[in-house]
């Protein structure tokens, strides 16, 4: 009786859910920002057998690395592996959104820091090109 109790359980909880699969998105291509705006970089996100890894180009930089990627509920975080920001020396970090991802450059006056000294925007946009 316990056995067939069981099995009742696990079948009507898995009818329940539905059967979609777990879409992955697939962070590779090339990113640029608008160099109108003051800020001219290009990012290339390739994946590889062990990750995603990126390539950046800036007016001061040409560098590459792993991209280290992290899901947290819905937001989706980005971490560029040996990439570090002027002041302090810390590994730039980002937010990927639908196709974008967006570097926050420099902070405030009470938490000061700057990741590109080569760009004078608060928020770097980094939106990926359609082929």
């Amino acid at each position: 009786m316990r056995n067939i109790l069981l099995i009742l359980t696990i079948f009507i909880i898995s009818c329940g859910q539905t059967k979609k699969k777990d879409i992955q998105e697939d962070y590779s291509g090339t990113y640029k920002t608008d160099a109108a705006k003051g800020c001219a970089i290009e990012l290339i996100v390739t994946k590889q057998n062990d990750g995603y890894h990126y390539k950046i180009k800036t007016s001061a930089r040409d560098q590459e690395g792993l991209l280290q990627i992290a899901k947290i509920d819905q937001d989706v975080y980005v971490r560029f592996n040996g990439l570090l920001g002027t002041e302090p020396k810390d590994e730039i970090e980002g937010q990927y959104t639908k196709n974008k991802i967006v570097i926050q450059n420099y902070g405030s006056s009470m938490n000061q820091y700057l990741n590109f000294s080569e760009c004078d925007i608060k928020y770097l946009e980094l939106l990926k090109i359609e082929k």
